[in-house]
């Protein structure tokens, strides 16, 4: 039996196939979708009810319940988002200083390249390719891990959008990181990174 319904136990429902909507009605049970939506329903159901007595109509609803669970939801909301934001500020800070350390590690490679006629847009453009394939493959380990393991718990699992939204924002994230180490690269000096020992 649906929740909404437990008030009125010990109930009997009984279907009345040769209905001809003339019959009287004791209850209506009108549900709303989201808990902001009560209150209007509320008014939208006086308004249609056109009842030949209005003072034997009442209207009970869970004002109060909805107005807190939108709360609730809202500030679950907010802390959801300002998590996800400071993880990914998190991962692009990683994703910056790691590569900036890559990018100091192989500067005599970025200077053999230069020296071979390397522009710079390319180096920029071979940096971010590496940091994109690198986060795609993270992104799909990481959404497969994610899955398995809400699966294993029970757990819901997120809507498709949400999670297309997250692996392109994590991108974005990444690729914008990446791009200040790859323009440092890109400036290298061929000739005093070749003299490095």
């Amino acid at each position: 039996m649906p929740d909404f319904l437990t008030g009125f136990e010990p109930l009997a429902l009984v279907p009345q196939p040769n209905a001809t909507g003339t019959e009287p009605i004791n209850v209506i049970v009108v549900i709303a979708e989201r808990p902001d939506l009560v209150a209007p329903v509320s008014a939208a159901v006086l308004s249609v009810l056109a009842a030949d007595d209005a003072t034997k109509i009442t209207v009970q609803t869970s004002a109060a319940l909805a107005e807190l669970r939108a709360l609730i939801e809202g500030q679950l909301g907010s802390f959801s988002r300002g998590l996800v934001l400071a993880l990914l500020g998190l991962t692009g800070a990683l994703v910056a200083i790691l590569l900036y350390g890559l990018v100091m590690m192989r500067r005599k490679d970025f200077g053999r390249r230069r020296a071979l006629g390397a522009t710079r847009s390319y180096i920029v453009t071979l940096l971010l390719a590496q940091t994109a394939l690198l986060a795609i493959a993270g992104i799909i380990i990481g959404t497969i891990g994610s899955v398995i393991a809400l699966l294993a718990f029970g757990d819901p699992l997120p809507g498709l959008a949400f999670t297309a939204a997250l692996a392109i924002l994590t991108l974005v994230t990444a690729l914008i990181a990446a791009l200040v180490p790859a323009l440092v690269a890109s400036r290298r000096e061929p000739i005093r990174e070749l003299r490095v020992p």
